[in-house]
């Protein structure tokens, strides 16, 4: 592998991975990431080591203000780290690497915004959705701001999201003629629509009932095949399952006068992810039968 720095399209530096025994499905990289937040007795938040590869599914587990969507948010490209011993980023079908850290301490935020723009799917707690556009605007619009995203993979994409997802007959109405857990499901179609390599959900089922929040964790998890999958839940039953890579977040007391410590670690004693059940269709055998 070259480890000599390279130019990106942008102008950014891309780093070689730091450890070159990083798999080849790896596309983000931690190492002592560090965000210390301030208000009453705040908390410092440590990710020591992760790695999240493609077709991965990682669940964040914690209690409510542990720093699940602080996490999440430094991931985005949203919110700087205090300090990273490594924070490195490779989209799916990328040789190279970006050096978030260095484009944090750089202040190159437009590199960011590209690559929230091509690389990344946010789901939010209640969608998200821009109330002036209609459902089908919605969910088209990242394929539209993605420069050079094929229009024919755009229509067929949205075809075969629309339709496993049930959100066909949907299409014309605003967000706020549609229930939350429709809602939802068009998130997940905005989400995916121009193949992120990395898809980012923010408690995406806290305000659903518990049937729509079953089928909306089901959906994701048959959706997200090849993009990685990241998810913060409080509902630790949903993704005690044998599906996710359980990660929680443990906060400890800190000394007087010091910040509570939230350290993000790997849940002990997990069996392996389990595969999706046979028989389920995924997002990317839909969309091969639709362009063949």
């Amino acid at each position: 592998m070259d480890p000599s720095p390279q130019k990106t399209k942008n102008g950014a530096k891309e780093a070689s991975p730091p450890d070159p025994d990083v798999s080849d499905d790896v596309i983000l990289n931690c190492a002592d990431l560090v965000k210390t937040r301030k208000g009453g007795v705040g908390y410092r938040l440590l990710v020591e080591s992760m790695t999240i590869g493609r077709g991965e599914h990682l669940a964040l587990i914690g209690d409510s203000g542990s720093g699940k969507s602080t996490l999440l948010d430094m991931i985005a490209m949203v919110l700087k780290p205090d300090s990273a011993g490594d924070f490195s980023f490779r989209p799916i079908g990328h040789a190279k690497w970006h050096d978030l850290w260095k484009i944090w301490r750089k202040g190159a935020y437009g590199i960011f915004e590209a690559l929230r723009r091509s690389e990344l799917g946010y789901i939010m707690q209640t969608g998200g959705l821009l109330p002036f556009l209609n459902v089908a605007d919605n969910i088209t619009l990242p394929a539209d701001l993605k420069p050079g995203f094929p229009k024919a993979e755009k229509r067929e994409r949205f075809k075969a999201l629309t339709a496993t997802l049930g959100i066909s007959h949907l299409l014309g109405k605003l967000p706020s003629a549609i229930s939350v857990g429709e809602r939802q499901r068009c998130a997940i179609a905005r989400a995916l629509i121009h193949a992120p390599s990395l898809v980012l959900a923010d408690e995406p089922t806290a305000s659903l009932d518990p049937p729509t929040a079953d089928r909306v964790f089901e959906l994701l998890l048959d959706l997200c095949r090849d993009s990685a999958l990241v998810v913060s839940t409080h509902e630790q039953n949903r993704v005690l399952t044998g599906r996710f890579k359980v990660w929680r977040i443990d906060c400890r007391p800190g000394g007087e006068g010091q910040p509570i410590e939230a350290r993000v670690a790997p849940l002990k004693d997990r069996a392996p992810a389990a595969a999706l059940p046979a028989g389920r269709v995924s997002l990317a055998k839909s969309l091969s039968d639709s362009v063949h």
